[in-house]
């Protein structure tokens, strides 16, 4: 099912706690934040993993961890659970706390697990595909290699699992897929869009590379040092 593209700017005026994505729907958590921050551009997504557990990791249970590392509230927007059930996270227009460097532009999704043991699983993968779909219809643009990132894509670390990562290009395929050929309907009303012209971010990754090393507390109760607050 192709998604009807939202005509709505990328700057983000309050924090957009229930907002609606096209073809998406999200479980509320209603989770209590201390102060955050405004994000004004958002023209990328980042795929994450839980690490450290395979177990079926809610939303408000990441919230307690994060907050027990002096943080606002859980770093990333969406959770991902085993049952392909989206739950929200941080508000979806607040910086995040998922990338070191990169959170001032991106959306974190978590899709819970270990990939480095185990496997995404279709639920989770069909929910992701949109999930990562309707951001791209909501924010105006489309789902390539150069809009959505696994973590390690920018920090050294093997987020989102070596299994998740390497079945990133599917995922994005399949986000493309409920996306449609047709692209974010523009100011002047044209729907008209061609990926090649999509400019690329400050600092993001050119290309994708295989990182070497697993960052302790990649995802978790550890410290999550290399996420940044």
């Amino acid at each position: 099912m192709a998604l009807a593209p939202t005509a709505l700017p990328r700057a983000e005026a309050t924090w957009q706690t229930g907002t609606e994505l096209p073809g998406v729907q999200v479980v509320p958590t209603n989770l209590s934040f201390r102060e955050l921050e405004n994000r004004r551009v958002t023209d990328a997504i980042i795929v994450h993993h839980i690490g450290n557990t395979n177990a079926d990791v809610s939303a408000a249970t990441v919230h307690q961890w994060h907050l027990a590392n002096g943080w606002a509230g859980i770093g990333y927007h969406y959770v991902i659970r085993k049952d392909g059930t989206i739950e929200q996270g941080r508000p979806l227009s607040a910086v995040g706390a998922h990338c070191y460097g990169q959170n001032w532009h991106t959306v974190g999704i978590n899709i819970v697990g270990d990939f480095e043991v185990a496997q995404p699983n279709e639920a989770q993968m069909q929910s992701a595909a949109r999930l990562i779909a309707g951001l791209c219809a909501f924010y105006g643009f489309a789902p390539t290699h150069r809009t959505v990132f696994g973590h390690r894509d920018f920090n050294a670390t093997a987020c989102p699992g070596e299994n998740l990562y390497h079945r990133l290009g599917e995922l994005i395929d399949s986000s493309a897929a409920v996306f449609g050929t047709v692209g974010p309907r523009t100011a002047d009303g044209d729907n008209s869009f061609a990926p090649t012209d999509m400019p690329a971010s400050k600092g993001r990754a050119p290309q994708r590379t295989d990182q070497a090393g697993k960052t302790a507390g990649q995802a978790g109760r550890p410290l999550h040092q290399h996420l940044g607050k």
